[in-house]
């Protein structure tokens, strides 16, 4: 992800953010390492999606996602 990339990125992460706190939702700590491994180059935001439907589907939960990822 380019610089430019990373700032829009972020500013969409704030935004959504703000949007769902209006609501009373905060990110879980499962989200923020995702973004965070997003921020870092680990994966892309559009893999990560890809692997939690994955997972989610073969294990009926999203519970314990994050741990298993090499990325993560």
């Amino acid at each position: 992800m380019s610089p430019i990339e990373q700032v829009k990125f972020q500013k969409a992460i704030e935004q959504t953010d703000a949007i769902f706190a209006l609501e009373g939702f905060k990110p879980t700590e499962q989200r923020k390492a995702i973004r965070a491994a997003v921020m870092a180059g680990r994966v892309t935001n559009e893999q990560a999606i890809k692997e939690m439907c994955e997972y989610a589907m073969q294990h009926k939960t999203i519970d314990g996602f994050v741990a298993s990822r090499a990325w993560a």
